[in-house]
């Protein structure tokens, strides 16, 4: 418990620290073409390219290359690529991608209707709409429509638009040279993560177990109730589909507790400890810092029970007629075993979790059921 004490402590006081440097993350979508109007299909490039030259020449941010939030569209099917220009894929690939800002929007050639600068009533216009979101906090920065005149100055109003772009971004982006360089880039964040956790539960083992007694000083069932539990684990984020994890945990329970005797008023004392493996799949799920992940899987334990007869008005016997002043009992089990990690995220490498799990053991003849709580620290490789 002094390690996981010692470790919160440091996530908390590392915190303020790595977020203090942090570049933010920034997802620029192609603008549409959204009439598919061949003459100007050349300005999804110049557009898109234009506001994002202007955006890295003021501020200093990391941006999510497009093929890379293509690829990820692509592989949810909830997520259409030719729809990039609305806010809500916006949104969504943001929270995906684990974005913190999203930038696009689209342009139509109309008919203008009546007269403005730069244009004359009836004149062919570009009319581009932008969008800018904050995705932590699944706000709309800002939004906005300009008009540019389809003609020889087109070029100068497409600069004038990533001008605008870069006013309206702010307030969610730091100017060049305002943030460093973050110590762990998060765009090299993989899909490891290793933990520690502690926390405490109900033991329970079946009536039967090894040695032999006779009948007149049986032992009721062996229950601890307050089992300490210590546990690592690691945890393989998107793991064959995107979100599902494969969580790989190994551990000890240790308790003590004074046990009834059948045939006897005075207690014994017995002390547990049990070692175990498990592994467990998983879907996570994000609602902005905090984590919500439904596990389930199993595992196998082996588990030494102490018990000292010494405190007994008569020592038991044995099959051979010794007595005895005190026994191991050895057990052994597989489990299935599924519970709830709730996470919140310190930064998007270090986090905090809390577990609750139901463990059901199957030994020859019965099975037990057991249940425990834990929280602890993790960090994202």
């Amino acid at each position: 418990m002094k390690l996981l004490k010692t470790g919160v402590l440091l996530g908390v006081l590392m915190a303020p620290l790595i977020h203090a440097e942090k570049l933010r993350k920034v997802i620029i979508l192609d603008f549409k073409n959204l009439d598919k109007n061949p003459d100007y299909s050349y300005l999804e490039d110049s557009i898109t390219e234009a506001i994002r030259n202007d955006l890295k020449a003021k501020f200093d941010f990391k941006e999510l290359p497009q093929k890379d939030w293509r690829n990820l569209a692509e592989k949810n099917y909830f997520l259409w690529p030719e729809e990039n220009h609305s806010r809500g894929f916006a949104l969504n690939l943001g929270l995906l991608a684990r974005q913190d800002i999203a930038i696009g929007g689209y342009y139509q050639a109309i008919i203008e209707k009546k007269a403005r600068r730069g244009a004359k009533a009836h004149d062919f216009v570009i009319r581009a709409h932008v969008f800018v979101l904050d995705i932590g906090k699944k706000k709309v920065v800002s939004e906005f429509d300009m008009i540019m005149p389809a003609d020889a100055s087109l070029f100068g109003a497409v600069e004038e638009l990533a001008a605008r772009v870069v006013k309206e971004s702010k307030s969610v982006l730091p100017n060049k040279g305002e943030a460093g360089k973050q110590q762990f880039d998060d765009d090299e964040i993989g899909p490891h993560e290793l933990g520690l956790i502690a926390g405490t539960g109900v033991y329970a083992q079946p009536k039967q177990f090894s040695g032999n007694y006779t009948t007149d000083n049986a032992l009721y069932t062996k229950d601890f109730k307050s089992a300490i539990s210590a546990s690592a684990f690691y945890a393989y984020h998107d793991f064959l589909v995107s979100h599902m994890q494969l969580h790989l945990m190994g551990g000890a329970q240790f308790a003590s507790n004074d046990l009834a005797v059948a045939t006897d008023s005075k207690r014994i004392r017995a002390s547990l400890l049990d070692i175990s493996a498990a592994g467990h799949l998983g879907y996570e799920m994000s609602f902005w810092r905090f984590t919500l992940t439904p596990l389930a899987g199993g595992g196998f334990s082996m588990a030494s029970i102490k018990l000292d007869y010494t405190t007994l008005s008569t020592l038991p016997v044995d099959a051979n007629g010794n007595t005895r002043s005190g026994n191991n009992l050895n057990t052994s089990a597989p489990f299935a075993e599924g519970g709830l990690k709730l996470g919140i995220k310190l930064t998007n490498r270090l986090s905090l979790n809390a577990y609750g799990m139901w463990r059901q053991s199957f030994y020859i003849g019965e099975s037990v059921s057991q249940a425990y709580a834990a929280g602890g620290i993790s960090f994202r490789l």
